[in-house]
């Protein structure tokens, strides 16, 4: 929109509406329009019934652009309810009308002026016994009252408030500017999926790794679904203190027709946090890959094909299962993912204030399978055909990000800049370790792609490592029988050998993690601790024996890390002048602008720019030029970008 997120209206009254020249001027009692301020204010009804107006009224703009209705005026109901049917009334797209309009309503000049016009003409009512004729508008929506109400006070008050709800909606609606936006950018303020949106191509094209957000609630949700570490309760739930607050996820029931959530209650959300693990994970890093790259996650479809993931999983090469059975799996492993809700409590000492916000991290708002129908004959009726359906071969899946996603990867958000630099690399390899066979492996590369950013030295104690990813009895099962400890130090040996062959880099501390303990494959033939035998009392040592883990050297450079762990001399990277895809999006923050912005002024698809900046995509000479018109001098610039960037992005990873 052309428009800032917030308008600013003071300047201008708040109605669309002048007073009617019939009106007596009789300014209402000051008290009266502070009391009627205070209450539409506190009750909501005519903030929703505002929002509902403006909602409609866009629709109503989006069916002209479309060519899908009559020139003559349509039937306000007819409207409302074409309005409704497209989910264009859901919780979600009214609030994100509101924010526009957020600073408005936090003035009291708004409600006073709000409250003094509905007084003005329920006094003017009550005097001349007739309805003002601002008030008297067909098809208006309106508050919902009791019956039999007619020429009372209160279907008066209700019919008044009504419209002023309308000439206020009709004002906003004009401060949108409608005018200038085709139906593509329509669609994306209702939140509906537009049929000329562009569809993202699926993860992995031509690349090895993808961006991914590590911040909370990100890091909480995938440790929720692999370390089994759930409370007990009237409903069961996984739960980290952050900060003066906490993140709380619990189990909760949705369906694609409803955007509803209901919270599942003991048993029945045991039986579904029993069925959580890696793979389930994998799905939910998914997810939020695909939110990372989105400018707004909140107001964005995912849309994904089944048989793209089961490629992306490796388990296209699996001949145990048919390709039915595989879907289905993964329409198991969504709804899974789609079962886990998330409630942020932050906590304000100093302010004296708290706030807590519950919802599904991800919405499910489709799951459909297709497949070919089979002919079948009946031999007694040759000649009635019927068909049947057979096994699925694909599905698709769609999934919108919850709408925590607007405080925690809004890229847009002043006050949540550190959001701008809380994203890791997904590698395609972890996707693919078999949690079957390597369960410890694949929850380790899991738990670090998050933490690769946070903790950007890669230094962990052993013992932490496992607690947050392993059941809390564990360790102290394996404090009392030998069997379980020997088992568990092999399984953790071969996972950091499935990592390391994965491209991760593996070290140990020499002060805390002494070669009688470390993995065999890591000691050299002329080791004297290459005997097999670990020393006695072993366990406490190795339990806080500090382990050196960091994605390849690949990622360490997307990160910006140092060289790699390996003691090896520290390069010397030479600045290359050439106009790189970092140099690109630095120019873009610097400059204000999005990639939707610099697509539409390069005239390409958007999906083009989003693969320039992945390095999916070479930039052709005629690009790069007019990119270099649009966003200055490389050359001369990028250094200065680097330095302004830089010390921001190191202090966020320093104190995080």
């Amino acid at each position: 929109m052309n428009q800032p997120d917030n308008l600013v209206l003071a300047s201008t009254p708040v109605l669309a509406e002048p007073l009617s020249p019939n009106l007596t001027s009789v300014s209402p009692d000051q008290t009266q329009v502070l009391d009627l301020a205070a209450k539409l204010k506190a009750d909501k009804s005519f903030l929703n019934l505002v929002l509902v107006n403006v909602a409609t009224g866009i629709n109503q703009f989006r069916l002209h652009l479309a060519n899908t209705r009559a020139k003559d005026r349509a039937d306000a109901r007819n409207l409302y309810s074409e309005t409704e049917k497209l989910g264009v009334l859901q919780k979600q797209t009214l609030l994100r009308i509101e924010r526009r309009f957020r600073s408005v309503l936090r003035t009291d000049e708004f409600w006073n002026q709000t409250a003094s016009w509905i007084l003005i003409r329920l006094d003017q009512w009550q005097r001349e016994g007739l309805i003002p004729s601002d008030c008297s508008v067909a098809g208006m929506l309106s508050l919902e009252a009791g019956v039999n109400l007619t020429d009372s006070d209160e279907w008066r008050e209700s019919l008044v408030v009504s419209a002023c709800a309308f000439h206020t909606a009709s004002q906003w609606l004009r401060y949108l500017d409608l005018s200038g936006q085709n139906t593509v950018e329509i669609d994306k303020l209702l939140g509906v999926q537009s049929v000329d949106a562009v569809i993202r191509e699926p993860l992995f094209q031509d690349t090895e790794f993808e961006r991914v957000a590590t911040g909370y609630p990100i890091l909480t949700g995938a440790q929720a679904l692999i370390n089994s570490q759930w409370e007990d309760g009237e409903y069961p739930y996984w739960q980290k203190l952050v900060g003066e607050g906490f993140i709380q996820h619990q189990i909760v029931r949705q369906s694609p027709s409803s955007q509803q959530i209901e919270l599942v209650p003991g048993k029945a959300a045991w039986e579904i946090i029993q069925q959580f693990g890696p793979e389930a994970a994998y799905v939910f890093l998914i997810f939020s890959s695909y939110a990372t790259d989105s400018d707004e996650p909140w107001a964005e479809q995912i849309r994904l094909k089944g048989t793209d993931l089961i490629r992306l999983f490796g388990w296209d090469k699996r001949t145990d299962i048919t390709i039915a059975q595989k879907l289905k799996k993964i329409g198991h492993l969504v709804e899974l993912v789609c079962s886990l809700s998330v409630l942020v409590k932050n906590i304000n000492i100093g302010a004296k204030r708290y706030n807590v916000e519950r919802g599904a991290m991800w919405i499910l708002e489709g799951l459909g399978y297709a497949g070919q129908l089979a002919l079948t004959m009946d031999i007694n009726q040759p000649d009635s055909p019927t068909y049947e359906a057979g096994d699925p071969d694909e599905l698709y899946i769609k999934v919108r990000p919850g709408v925590w996603t607007e405080k925690f990867l809004n890229a847009s958000d002043g006050s949540a800049k550190e959001a701008l630099f809380q994203y890791g690399y997904l590698a395609k390899s972890t996707l693919q370790i078999n949690p079957y066979r390597q369960r410890l492996a694949s929850k380790l590369a899991i738990f670090l792609t998050i933490m690769s950013r946070i903790r950007d030295d890669g230094r962990y104690e052993v013992q932490t490592l496992l607690e947050r990813l392993e059941p809390k009895e564990l360790l102290e099962n394996v404090q009392k029988d030998r069997l379980r400890r020997v088992k568990l130090i092999d399984q953790w040996d071969s996972a950091l050998l499935t990592l390391k062959e994965l491209g991760w880099e593996i070290d140990f501390d020499p002060a805390t993690y002494p070669e009688s303990i470390r993995p065999a494959w890591s000691l050299s033939d002329e080791s004297e601790s290459g005997s097999g035998y670990r020393p006695r009392n072993w366990l406490a040592t190795w339990l806080k024996a500090i382990v050196i883990i960091k994605p390849s050297v690949k990622i360490q450079e997307k990160l910006g890390a140092h060289a790699p762990i390996s003691l090896k001399p520290e390069r010397t990277r030479v600045q290359s002048p050439m106009l790189t895809s970092d140099a690109i999006q630095a120019a873009l923050d610097a400059k204000g602008m999005t990639k939707a912005q610099l697509a539409d002024a390069l005239q390409v698809d958007r999906s083009l720019v989003t693969r320039w900046l992945k390095g999916q995509r070479t930039i052709q000479p005629k690009h790069l030029e007019q990119i270099k018109m649009l966003l200055g001098d490389f050359e001369q610039d990028v250094n200065a970008i680097s330095q302004k960037t830089m010390p921001l992005i190191t202090y966020h990873l320093t104190n995080s």
